[in-house]
């Protein structure tokens, strides 16, 4: 495959913004086989299989942050559809359970089992680097799916929603419905995870625009719902003058909006979150949300498919990039008058 046919496959997945450049080819020798393959020569160590051949068994890893979540379970079966085509691919999940060291050690065995590909959600950015490195090390291209590891880590390409827009969009459309004036406060993610801390830092770059909204407090839930019912129940109590929540993800703003359900206070606060789930589309059309950023993850799983059987089946070489090539999807600002342009066949 050459530079132009890579990047034209490339440009066909459903992104609005987002590259993959200055993609460089070296010349390998083909070979069949899952497993094998002609190497190629420097320093990247790639096996080159066309993934497409029936006679060749390709194994994809997708190894998520956690596997009970919507977004995690939308991300395998984007993958899945993509795949489901060709009988000899085969796309194994694993669930790292919120722990890195779960991911390590996950990481570790598909290295070991020569796998094809890995599609990784990193529950740890510097925890999980040199994973990602051994991978790519033993020619497995590495393709993040929304939270990379570290940035000095280049590897084969990212896949991500927008992060620092997705907070600056939903602080400019929680300012308006908030009437410029108020208190909001923040529940975090996991710290130290680049899409959350850019998530945040758009948020608090763009409300601090808004002189008459302050931010009164923040914590973190870790992503969880349960979590951020018992921070948001703890922030009902603390700040009188609380009149919006940004929630970094989805799943928290269902738990905030229980815990103001909980306490009779439905409609009270301004609540927003970042993903797009369906159940939060449920709870925006219900009166529980205010909005969030929706992105699909269907495609976004599909897309990161894609990538993975272009770098299997194709020489090219990241190794000559000084930062990790990314593709970044499209984001929809979703509040009560718009929820109803997400179709429900695009509901995940």
């Amino acid at each position: 495959m050459d530079r132009r046919t890579f990047l034209t496959a490339a440009a066909a997945a459903p992104l609005a913004l987002g590259t993959l450049a200055g993609c460089t080819f070296e010349k390998v020798d083909r070979t069949g086989g899952g497993g094998s393959g002609a190497v190629a020569s420097g320093s990247s160590n790639k096996v080159t299989v066309d993934p497409y051949n029936a006679e060749n068994q390709i194994r994809i890893a997708y190894v998520a942050h956690d596997l009970s979540t919507p977004n995690n379970q939308a991300w395998l079966e984007g993958i899945q559809r993509e795949c489901s085509s060709w009988d000899n691919i085969t796309i194994d999940s694993f669930n790292g359970e919120s722990s890195a060291e779960t991911q390590v050690t996950l990481m570790a065995d598909i290295i070991n089992q020569q796998y094809n590909a890995v599609i990784l959600q990193c529950s740890d950015g510097a925890a999980l680097a040199s994973s990602v490195a051994q991978a790519e090390s033993a020619g497995i291209p590495v393709i993040t799916l929304n939270l990379d590891c570290s940035s000095d880590t280049v590897h084969s390409a990212l896949v991500m929603a927008v992060d620092y827009d997705a907070g600056r969009l939903a602080a400019e459309k929680m300012a308006e419905q908030m009437g410029e004036k108020g208190g909001v406060a923040i529940i975090q993610g996991v710290p130290g995870l680049t899409r959350t801390d850019n998530l945040e830092r758009g948020f608090r770059d763009t409300i601090a625009n808004y002189p008459g909204i302050t931010i009164v407090g923040a914590n973190s839930a870790a992503f969880e719902k349960e979590k951020a019912r018992t921070v948001m129940e703890a922030f009902m109590q603390q700040y009188d003058g609380m009149t919006g929540v940004f929630c970094i993800n989805d799943a928290m703003a269902e738990g905030a909006a229980l815990a103001a359900d909980n306490a009779g206070k439905r409609g009270k606060y301004i609540i927003w979150g970042a993903d797009g789930e369906s159940d939060a589309l449920t709870m925006i059309e219900n009166g529980q949300m205010s909005g969030t950023i929706y992105t699909n993850s269907w495609d976004e799983g599909s897309t990161a498919a894609k990538i993975a059987l272009l770098m299997i089946g194709s020489e090219y070489n990241y190794t000559v990039l000084t930062k990790t090539p990314q593709v970044v999807m499209e984001p929809i600002v979703v509040t009560a008058e718009t929820v109803g342009s997400i179709s429900q066949e695009d509901r995940w």
